[in-house]
């Protein structure tokens, strides 16, 4: 079982643990709030499997993708309100898979420029129902995704300068590793998979409201 009061105070925005069932693994999700389902008829944990995208039917970053890279993005930018926490574990075969980046979203690196762009340009958020407007960073909550998201004037975007700015890490995998993300401060992206990895790089996810 893990020490979850332990887990919780460690100083950083990224937390990592060893959860060896999917029953504790819930459990540690619920410690940190509410779980929420990212498909409306899905369930809690949703399985994330690295597949070439010919054999996936509808339409996801799986099917656009397939094996190359994953755009940087927060997770279910569609939503008005995203989930605070993204909770990830590696259950695949394949030993040191490719890892998971992670970009802290630090504004005091930016210019009163850039503060300005991520604050108070608009951009229309396609979500599931009609889409909404937004910015990038709102009530502390950042907002990232251009599978979902576009700005009125493309000529404005000053995303990629301002990503180039960020600190990056790599998450490694081995077999029921835990990380927890907090998704209103941090991006996240998928370098390209080996072809090795096709159909065994698997990583379960919880988000969290």
């Amino acid at each position: 079982m893990i020490d979850i009061i332990n887990f919780k105070a460690m100083k950083t925005n990224i937390y990592e643990a060893e959860i060896k069932d999917e029953k504790d693994f819930v459990e540690l999700a619920l410690s940190f709030g509410k779980p929420m389902k990212s498909r409306q008829h899905g369930i809690i944990i949703d399985t994330l499997i690295a597949v070439e995208s010919n054999i996936v039917e509808k339409d996801s970053l799986s099917k656009r993708y397939g094996l190359e890279e994953f755009p940087i993005h927060t997770d279910c930018a569609y939503l008005k309100l995203p989930p605070k926490y993204i909770l990830l574990r590696y259950v695949g075969s394949i030993e040191n898979p490719t890892p998971t980046g992670i970009v802290h979203f630090d504004k005091s690196k930016l210019s009163d420029e850039e503060i300005d762009f991520i604050q108070k340009t608009i951009w229309f958020v396609k979500s599931k129902d009609i889409g909404f407007y937004s910015p990038i960073l709102k009530d502390n909550i950042l907002r990232y995704d251009k599978e979902v998201m576009k700005l009125v004037n493309p000529k404005e975007d000053k995303m990629i300068d301002i990503l180039a700015k960020m600190d990056r890490r790599e998450i490694q995998w081995y077999k029921n590793k835990v990380v927890v993300i907090n998704n209103h401060t941090h991006l996240h992206f998928r370098p390209k998979i080996k072809i090795e990895e096709n159909n065994k790089r698997i990583l379960q996810r919880i988000n969290i409201v």
